[in-house]
């Protein structure tokens, strides 16, 4: 993970840090640095080492995933409209040489909502619609208990392979249940997909955090929390049409309706726990987002890329140029803490 949590005003640091010591970045030295599968980040970047930051190529390196992942989405879904990064682009960042300063700056997902407040609003001037849309990522990939210490896919793996709308589809039209001490960890506990239509397999195991829970379900007032609530979080069907259409119209793992005590039980199992606050009406800080984002995946585009350049920019504002802009620059080391480039590859 790549830590966007600087104070705002912050322009003296680097906005794009990664402090590799940081526990939530264990799984990042293969992927950028040493290699994983045979690749790593490090060998592109040295064919443009010499006319763009490391920070800004990180940058480039992330929006160039989720573009590609989202061609994938397109080919699935030929109505799927693009996603343009390329437009909003702009370049200038600086690359710091240290930033022991970092640690513990990243959301630690035990504390849920309020890490959530605390990184995404305080520090970095979102609102909570914008720290839902940015939570999106989470749509890609998956948590392995090697790197962070959780386990399992936000989505089932397939969707995980796309840049859509399906976190937001996955946290609504799905039941999820406390998975407590996960592989034996006490400060590790997330919550696991509990309805009929849950993959029991190893590999196949769903999950969420409990910042992303906490977005759309609360109790008696307060963002649930799988250590502190032991809760079912299941929305009735006619609640979350748009959801269930966007799920192919399953609901739970199967048919929507019968009633309440049928649509519970599709969704909770025989877990002994009660409803995560009203299924009906629910109440997390940002419930209405999600729902938003899970009928109408535009609208959670749209809000992602203004989160995403809110993001990527903090503390740079000023400094950053457009595409195009670049006869003003002037070359220097992509290790210097005042480096820009003079040309950048394609966005």
């Amino acid at each position: 993970m790549i830590s966007w949590t600087l104070p705002m005003g912050r322009a003296d640091q680097m906005a794009a840090l990664i402090y590799m010591l940081d526990i939530d970045n264990a799984g990042l030295d293969a992927c950028l640095r040493t290699g994983e599968q045979g690749r790593s980040l490090l060998q592109p970047y040295q064919q443009f080492c010499s006319s763009i930051s490391l920070a800004d190529f990180l940058v480039i390196a992330a929006e160039a995933v989720m573009t590609s992942t989202r061609e994938r989405e397109r080919a699935a879904r030929p109505g799927a409209s693009a996603v343009d990064f390329r437009s909003q682009f702009r370049f200038g960042r600086t690359t710091a040489q240290s930033c022991d300063f970092a640690q513990g700056r990243l959301p630690n997902p035990e504390n849920g909502c309020s890490a959530v407040e605390q990184t995404f609003l305080q520090r970095m001037g979102l609102d909570w619609n914008e720290a839902a849309a940015l939570m999106g990522v989470h749509t890609l990939g998956r948590a392995q208990v090697a790197n962070s210490g959780y386990h399992g896919w936000w989505s089932d793996p397939e969707n995980s392979r796309r840049f859509n709308n399906d976190y937001y589809v996955s946290l609504l039209a799905k039941g999820w249940v406390p998975e407590r001490a996960v592989s034996g960890n006490s400060q590790k506990n997330q919550w696991e997909r509990s309805d009929i239509g849950r993959d029991q397999s190893f590999d196949g195991h769903e999950m969420m955090l409990n910042t992303d829970i906490c977005l759309a379900y609360s109790e008696n007032g307060n963002p649930v929390s799988a250590t502190q609530h032991n809760c079912c979080a299941w929305l009735s069907s006619n609640v979350i049409t748009g959801a269930v259409q966007n799920n192919g119209g399953e609901f739970c793992g199967g048919q929507g309706g019968g009633g309440a005590g049928r649509e519970r039980g599709q969704c909770c199992g025989d877990a002994g726990a009660n409803d995560c606050g009203s299924r009906n009406n629910p109440s997390g800080p940002a419930a209405q987002a999600v729902l938003s984002f899970a009928s109408n995946e535009a609208a959670w585009l749209q809000t992602f890329l203004r989160a995403w350049r809110i993001a990527t920019e903090n503390g740079f504002e000023a400094s950053l140029q457009g595409l195009g802009q670049c006869q003003t620059s002037t070359t220097a080391s992509p290790s210097s803490t005042s480096s820009v480039p003079t040309t950048v590859p394609p966005a």
